[in-house]
């Protein structure tokens, strides 16, 4: 039986701009999607989702730039029966012009998402971005 404690209370979790606060984001995400019942796979789905999200939060929100003094901001809450985390930062998203290969370094961070989560939103503006995903739950 899955807990209502990301019903009854939303989370956040604001982290600065710093590669060395990944772990922190992921362990973070990894223990509400437990809390809300998630099976041990679809919690490894949302650690590696939400990592991602970060990771592209924290390269190309804030210019990679650990001391900017820019945040990238989380939130978690449940909404129609589904776990959603939204990742906000302060860059302008830029959709990748053509699709990544497997020689590619990156570019595989959306198609990840989507084939991961069960709904992905992308929210670009010119005062930033929110990537929002969202898990079903049991």
């Amino acid at each position: 039986m899955r807990s209502a404690t990301v019903a009854a209370e939303p989370r956040s979790l604001t982290i600065g701009a710093d590669p060395d606060r990944l772990a922190e984001a992921r362990e973070w995400a990894a223990g509400i999607a437990a809390g809300c019942g998630l099976a041990a796979g679809d919690c490894f789905m949302v650690k590696l989702a939400l990592s991602e999200a970060v990771t592209n939060a924290i390269q190309h929100g804030s210019d990679g730039a650990a001391t900017d003094g820019k945040a990238v901001e989380i939130a978690a809450f449940e909404d129609g029966g589904a776990l959603v985390f939204e990742i906000r930062d302060n860059g302008t998203f830029v959709a990748p012009e053509v699709r990544a290969t497997a020689e590619s370094e990156s570019g595989r961070g959306l198609e990840l998402l989507t084939l991961t989560m069960d709904e992905v939103h992308i929210d670009a503006s010119p005062g930033g971005t929110v990537v929002r995903f969202a898990k079903r739950l049991a």
